[in-house]
């Protein structure tokens, strides 16, 4: 599947195709290690506990294109109980809540944060006046009532997985639009002879004879150009 990269004008960028789980985890930028493996082994943990008696985790349904640059070409993918499960926990625990506890930590103790030179709210550095500061005189820290924010990040996690996940294996980014029929006949064809299928784009086709359990979740720093986005970590799961 690879080969339809070369399809489009303007040499594409490449990369192996996938189905994004979500975007904004929250980690320590400055040292990620720690951050990543946490992820990623709670995201391994959390796989291992779903049913094995269900259907695949993974099944791929319709080739289908939009005007977006990131889902110019892709595979729809069914919304399975498992995956929908898997991307719940998540958001909840890696993306909403520790936003959320940032947020209200700024609130309850603004005297640990201080503005950079961009003018962004930042955590301070303990100063070495800190640490010789008599306990009596520091600001007393405000406990941040972590079971209300779990609770409101669960809910929020759930509605976002309901509402606006839309699971989907990406294999081509582009500008192009729209694709004209003849790109689109090409495309078909070298897919449909792939997947020996016909009708690889028809509307109600939700399974195209491709789909899995397993794989690797990868946590990637997607900034800047999509051929420089750096693997910062990865697992198999079973």
């Amino acid at each position: 599947m690879s080969s339809l990269n070369t399809l489009f004008p303007n040499s594409p960028p490449r990369f192996d195709p996938h189905i994004t789980i979500t975007s904004n985890l929250v980690i320590d930028r400055a040292a990620p290690h720690d951050d990543v493996d946490r992820i990623l082994s709670a995201s391994a943990v959390a796989f291992d506990s779903f049913a094995k008696d269900h259907s695949h985790i993974v099944t791929l349904g319709r080739v289908d294109s939009q005007r977006k640059f990131f889902k110019k070409l892709y595979f729809q993918a069914k919304k399975d109980p498992n995956l929908l499960s898997l991307t719940r926990i998540i958001r909840e625990l890696f993306v909403i809540l520790p936003s959320k506890i940032e947020k209200e930590n700024q609130k309850e103790n603004p005297h640990l944060y201080t503005n950079d030179s961009h003018g962004n709210l930042v955590k301070r550095k303990p100063s070495k006046k800190d640490k010789t500061r008599n306990p009596a005189e520091q600001h007393p820290l405000k406990e941040l009532d972590i079971s209300r924010l779990r609770e409101e990040a669960a809910i929020e996690a759930a509605e976002w997985t309901l509402n606006e996940f839309d699971p989907h294996l990406s294999l081509v980014y582009s500008d192009i639009y729209p694709i004209d029929s003849a790109l689109w006949r090409t495309i078909k064809t070298r897919i449909q002879d792939y997947l020996n299928i016909n009708e690889c784009d028809a509307e109600d086709l939700e399974d195209n004879g491709l789909s899995w359990d397993g794989g690797v979740l990868k946590l990637v720093l997607t900034e800047g150009d999509v051929n420089d986005w750096i693997v910062l970590g990865s697992v198999e799961v079973h």
